[in-house]
């Protein structure tokens, strides 16, 4: 389903997610792969449980921004979040899953999360954009270290899988590692 693009890089564009994605994320949202790099539980959503949260998404909040990752194909690749956006303090918590494996090691999460941080550094006047993710997820935090992210801390064995323990990683970012005058889809003049 094409939608018009919020935000574009060369990988990915970002749009609205729409009720029309709850069948495909309902069928990615099977893997309990996924799931378990989302959670850490291994949480399985049925179709009403993906419903509720996407039209929770459709919900305008003035502390969420939730976008669909697509690529040229107009296929859905996934979600990415801003959430708790604390304008008074300018930070906020970053979430990002890619749905199908198919499109996973193609560089369009680390794109989709470039263009996030972007716009809500820009459109939201955000500082601090902090993550948590989990040690078992290696894949996942090479990509944040690419985009600029840095491990901040640890939670020392807060997930419990097969009986053996992993860290929960936090790591960060801020507006001086992300180099919005060089970003090509900002058109407006960031000085006068």
């Amino acid at each position: 389903m094409q939608r018009p693009a919020v935000l574009t890089g060369e990988k990915v564009y970002l749009g609205r997610l729409a009720l029309e994605d709850v069948p495909t994320i309902t069928q990615h949202t099977a893997n309990l792969e996924l799931t378990t790099y989302l959670r850490g539980e291994g949480l399985v959503l049925g179709v009403e449980g993906t419903r509720a949260w996407v039209e929770s998404t459709l919900k305008d909040t003035p502390d969420t921004v939730t976008l669909a990752i697509l690529n040229f194909k107009h296929e859905l690749v996934g979600a990415v979040d801003l959430r708790g956006i604390n304008y008074q303090h300018g930070t906020s918590d970053l979430g990002i899953a890619l749905y199908n494996p198919a499109h996973w090691d193609r560089g369009y999460g680390t794109e989709a999360v470039k263009l996030i941080l972007a716009y809500g550094m820009y459109h939201h006047n955000l500082y601090n954009v902090m993550l948590k993710v989990f040690s078992f997820n290696p894949r996942a935090i090479r990509a944040y270290q690419k985009v600029g992210f840095r491990e901040i801390g640890r939670r020392t064995g807060a997930i419990c899988l097969g009986g053996r323990r992993f860290d929960e990683v936090f790591m960060e970012i801020t507006r001086n590692d992300v180099h919005l005058e060089k970003s090509a889809m900002f058109r407006i003049p960031l000085e006068e």
